[in-house]
């Protein structure tokens, strides 16, 4: 039976966009890495950060790992995750992602269980949502030689996973406002997700 311990939220990027390094964005009074923390320790025990500044993390809160493979993007962060992970499966998140929903967590986690997959994305027209989803140590084989050839498209490894693609109709039904995608990367549009809050 497979299991769900384990999520790590990836933030190894450069940032260029942003112009400052993203693990720093606030959600109101907190780090957004903090806020993100704290939503999966509700559904995950074993959380894991993918940095190379481990010294912004208290070491007692979250484990923080570093990619074996290096400056590949977020393949990279993958890789590490299901490397360092606690169970089979790793729920993949990001630093600059402010929204997480567990009601969508969980229907994934219950979808998942019903067969045997590689990972778990969602569909949104002809684009694979690559993260608020899951991975699972059975896809590190096929990881593995992605990153030996030096490709490193998330989007074209899933599609060479048998990976659980959630279509759209049926996402939208838990999720109607899309906004678990949404991700920051432009001081535009954090200054407009501050707004909203």
């Amino acid at each position: 039976m497979l299991e769900f311990h384990s999520a790590v939220i990836l933030a190894g990027g450069k940032s260029t966009r942003m112009g400052f390094d993203k693990q720093l964005l606030k959600d109101q009074d907190r780090f957004l890495v903090e806020h993100l923390m704290a939503v999966l320790k509700t559904r995950f025990e074993d959380i894991m950060v993918s940095s190379l500044t481990p010294e912004l993390y208290d070491p007692a809160t979250v484990r923080v790992i570093k990619d074996i493979y290096e400056n590949v993007g977020p393949l990279g962060g993958i890789h590490s995750a299901l490397r360092s992970a606690k169970s089979d499966a790793v729920f993949v998140t990001a630093c600059d992602m402010p929204h997480v929903d567990v009601s969508y967590i969980d229907f994934m986690m219950g979808q998942m269980a019903k067969g045997s997959y590689d990972a778990c994305v969602t569909q949104r027209g002809d684009h694979l949502e690559v993260f608020h989803a899951f991975y699972c140590r059975s896809a590190l084989p096929a990881l593995e030689v992605k990153l030996a050839e030096g490709r490193y498209s998330v989007q074209r490894f899933v599609r060479s996973l048998n990976a659980l693609i959630i279509p759209e109709e049926q996402a939208r039904t838990i999720l109607p406002d899309w906004r678990v995608f949404t991700n920051l990367n432009t001081p535009e549009e954090y200054a407009e997700f501050q707004r909203r809050r």
